[in-house]
């Protein structure tokens, strides 16, 4: 199963683009409209997205400027609570208070899950090269 940071993708629609978006979404809300026009330029859009839903079995959206709160970044990293809480604290996820209570940028949690999987992929390289370096056989 392919991973899901690999299937992310970004990107902003032009004005027409956002009126055909709009036009599919009225013919969506139909209950009887089981067929639904879209401009082709949406269609590799909606494509992607099935297929991460059903790749996945789940999928995730909102707007990019969306603000989280640590539990719920916790979960598109797959981390714990006070793990995001120590990514805020360290640095390593942007974060401001309101009132109390922290908030981070979707964009923000995104922008680490993605470092955080090359870091891993990475290590992961690393850890193979070690490994097959200790199976060499000594000169």
């Amino acid at each position: 199963m392919a991973q899901a940071q690999s299937l992310m993708h970004f990107g902003e629609l032009d004005q027409a683009l956002v009126a055909s978006a709009r036009a599919a979404a009225r013919d969506l809300a139909d209950p009887q409209g089981a067929h639904v026009r879209i401009d082709a330029r949406l269609a590799p859009l909606v494509k992607e997205f099935i297929d991460v839903l059903v790749e996945a079995g789940a999928v995730a959206f909102g707007p990019l400027n969306t603000e989280l709160s640590p539990e719920q970044a916790g979960k598109i990293l797959g981390v714990s609570r006070p793990l995001v809480v120590q990514r805020m604290e360290d640095g390593r996820l942007p974060f401001h208070y309101v009132g109390t209570h922290r908030r981070c940028k979707l964009t923000d949690v995104l922008a680490l899950k993605n470092r955080e999987a090359e870091q891993n992929a990475d290590l992961a390289q690393i850890y193979d090269d070690l490994m097959d370096l200790d199976a060499a056989p000594a000169p």
